[in-house]
């Protein structure tokens, strides 16, 4: 694995840095599809509120949650890109995303849940994908809530660039 890893596209560098740096903070929405697997779960959202502590997003179905970045950029009713790995996605009663379970990947120590959101065409299909705990019981077909850690999404503005975090992750050094 690299030290260092250059991220271009159509010959142009999109962003230099660690595997890890790359991956906790994608400078745009190029770098956030392209790092990872499976990819980063990018949702068309609405801002609802705006300062520089955080930004709060309408998901869609309604349901809402605050993203810790630097709001200065964004406004209110702005559209906005909100970006989810699916590690940060969990089954939960009180989840703020919802859906039907389309498909289920069961790979021994995880499970990957592909899930239809209600009300949203997902940029590269219609789905979410949510990487859970192996056993989970699961099911295609059944309907689901999802919680979201918001210290693990990400929000990308008009223009497809990384609004920054107000804390750097951890291991992104």
């Amino acid at each position: 694995m690299a030290d260092k890893i250059v991220v271009l596209q159509a010959g142009r560098i999109e962003q230099v840095g660690s595997p890890l740096e790359l991956y906790h903070h994608p400078a745009n929405l190029f770098v956030a599809g392209f790092i990872g697997s499976p990819r980063m779960n990018l949702l068309p959202v609405r801002v609802a509120a705006a300062d520089p502590a955080g930004v709060r997003v309408t998901l869609p179905g309604g349901g809402e949650v605050v993203v810790p970045v630097d709001g200065a950029r964004t406004a209110p009713g702005a559209s906005v890109t909100l970006g989810i790995r699916p590690e940060a996605l969990k089954p939960g009663a009180d989840g703020a995303l919802s859906g039907e379970v389309s498909h289920v990947e069961r790979l021994g120590g995880l499970t990957l849940a592909h899930v239809s959101v209600a009300n949203v065409s997902v940029a590269d299909g219609a789905t979410v994908v949510a990487q859970i705990e192996g056993s989970a019981p699961v099911r295609t077909g059944e309907s689901i809530r999802l919680t979201i850690d918001p210290a693990a999404t990400h929000l990308f503005d008009g223009e497809g660039r990384a609004l920054p975090h107000r804390a750097r992750h951890p291991l992104a050094a």
